[in-house]
């Protein structure tokens, strides 16, 4: 009796670890609505290629020695594909922006839908140097 008691037990407890492991790892793809977001001469690379719709937090720090932007635009075009306008690429479906001087970090904040982004800096020959990424939410 006392064998199948205890085999009954750790049936139990391993169900309820596995129950607890999945809670985090959902948790964890709801929770992860905070991106950082490292801007250098001449690379854009979020920590996160992916989040979940909703509120997103970009904390955006310049590691470079040259001012910066971060601009996330809706877009289904790869990250190398936006038009251009000059020197800089076309911002159309832009959600927001924020610049940042070199040395300096900071934060925005976006409600964000589902659907494929691209991150950039699009100060004047920054995006065509290369500073741009893929993002996804949802």
């Amino acid at each position: 009796m006392r064998t199948k008691a205890a085999v009954i037990a750790v049936v139990i407890a391993a169900a309820m670890a596995v129950g607890a492991v999945g809670a985090l790892a959902a948790g964890s793809q709801t929770s992860a609505k905070t991106v950082k977001v490292t801007l250098k001469e001449w690379t854009l690379i979020p920590s996160l290629k992916r989040v979940p719709a909703g509120s997103v937090t970009f904390v955006v720090t310049n590691t470079g020695k040259v001012g910066h932007e971060l601009v996330v635009i809706k877009t289904n075009k790869a990250p190398k594909a936006l038009p251009m306008n000059g020197s800089q690429a076309s911002e159309t479906g832009a959600k927001g922006e924020v610049e940042v001087k070199a040395g300096q970090t900071k934060r925005l904040t976006l409600k964000l839908k589902a659907g494929k982004y691209v991150l950039i800096c699009n100060l004047p020959g920054h995006y065509k140097a290369g500073q741009s990424a893929a993002f996804q939410v949802g």
